[in-house]
């Protein structure tokens, strides 16, 4: 009777992609514009310029000072998960295509530029 084998470890990526960070901010912003009205990094970090408020949104030192403010969001969100729906299946549609499109320029920029500048860790 064969020896059974064993199970492959499982491979994880060496880089970080900056393609894939930026597809990962516009879900995040997707997410925080359709539950607390607002955008990404000023639901993180809240009216960081003096004079410029967040136009009524809900950031999170306002929702770990009011946690009253989980209502509301929770009223938004399930108003807005149809078109919340809709702009992700978009997104994940033009990372499709954008990946596809731009496989061979962005392989050819990661080897020739990225790699021998930054190293192996980083590609775009």
């Amino acid at each position: 009777m064969a020896r059974k084998k064993a199970k492959q470890p499982r491979r994880s990526r060496k880089s970080f992609s900056l393609t894939n960070a930026v597809f990962s901010v516009g879900y995040a912003s997707i997410l925080t514009n359709g539950i607390f009205k607002t955008n990404a990094p000023q639901f993180l970090l809240g009216d960081v310029v003096p004079g410029i408020a967040s136009g009524g949104g809900i950031s999170l030192s306002e929702l770990i000072k009011r946690p009253e403010l989980l209502n509301s969001a929770a009223s938004n969100a399930i108003g807005a998960v149809p078109m919340m729906v809709v702009q992700s299946v978009a997104l994940s549609v033009s990372e499709r295509v954008f990946k596809k499109l731009m496989a061979m320029p962005l392989r050819r920029i990661n080897s020739g530029l990225v790699k021998p500048l930054l190293g192996a860790g980083i590609k775009i």
